[in-house]
């Protein structure tokens, strides 16, 4: 799995300068450049070439950029393409996967085109999203066919098209439970990230629900969540990030066990809990988002 901090995946437009400063002085883990169906087909171009200026350019303070361009089965997927892979994104957010055949081939493409440039292979990563039935169908294919992907999010309001049904809007709706679940596990069987819908809400009441939820679809095993609006980024954050007293602890565990296997313990426990290598595994993890969020805080 993929050891880059993705916690929120702010999304912005090229063309619209203000807002691309915006998105970089925020506390984002990463800048998702739309192209795609959230911009006007006449204002593509200027989203495209925003984009690529954006990335080429500016300071990121070491977030991630990744751009989502459109349907590369057509002419101005084709076109994005060929502006984005010159300037190298740290990973292109694929729209509405739903066949290996698709991905093989860009994966293809983007690997000549690594080699030609002389950057190590990999260096532009692949995040899928599903948002259709087909490709809800064939997550665990779509997100395993190469290592090159190593994340996956969630499409709600085309899949819920898809689906023939509104989007149910209503807070804490389970509507998606489904689709969130299965490709949580096909996830998580081919080691990649996994990041959940926006969340579509307003005023100062509902910031409560936007933290509710978000420790929802981590409880799910999702590691992250697209986000729409700058308000939400830090509350987000803080839903995804260990606190004090779990790396705490988890440090106890990993310091704990290796010391119980060095004096040949069968049963080894920390601070009254039950400790052994699966248990030792997550809080390994949790040492390591520490890390990556300490490692952030010094970019800023």
């Amino acid at each position: 799995m993929s050891e880059k901090l993705r916690r929120t995946l702010l999304w912005t437009k090229g063309h619209h300068p203000k807002e691309v400063e915006a998105a970089i002085a925020s506390n984002a883990d990463a800048i998702v450049f739309e192209c795609e169906d959230m911009v006007i087909a006449p204002e593509k171009e200027a989203a495209l070439q925003g984009a690529a200026y954006a990335m080429t350019n500016l300071d990121f303070r070491g977030k991630e950029r990744i751009i989502r361009p459109n349907a590369l089965d057509t002419e101005r997927g084709q076109r994005d393409l060929e502006i984005i892979l010159p300037c190298k994104p740290d990973a292109i957010r694929l729209p509405k996967c739903e066949y290996v055949e698709d991905i093989l081939r860009l994966d293809e493409r983007i690997s000549r085109f690594e080699a030609e440039r002389g950057w190590a292979h990999n260096s532009i990563e692949l995040i899928l999203t599903l948002e259709t039935p087909m490709g809800v169908r064939n997550a665990y294919e779509l997100a395993s066919c190469t290592d090159r992907v190593t994340g996956m999010g969630l499409g709600a309001g085309d899949l819920t098209s898809a689906m023939g049904v509104d989007r149910d809007l209503t807070p804490g709706s389970l509507q998606l439970l489904y689709a969130k679940q299965k490709m949580v596990m096909d996830g998580k069987a081919a080691g990649v990230q996994l990041f959940d819908t926006t969340v579509i809400c307003f005023g100062d009441e509902l910031d409560d629900f936007i933290a509710k939820d978000t420790a929802f679809i981590k409880s799910l095993g999702f590691t992250g969540r697209s986000v729409s609006m700058l308000r939400h980024i830090d509350i987000i954050n803080r839903v995804f990030a260990p606190t004090a007293q779990e790396v705490e602890l988890a440090q106890k565990m990993v310091t704990g066990y290796a010391e119980g296997v060095a004096k040949g313990l069968t049963d080894v426990f920390v601070d009254g809990h039950f400790v052994d290598p699966p248990i030792v595994a997550k809080a390994e993890a949790v040492l390591e988002m520490d890390r990556l969020i300490r490692e952030r805080a010094q970019n800023k």
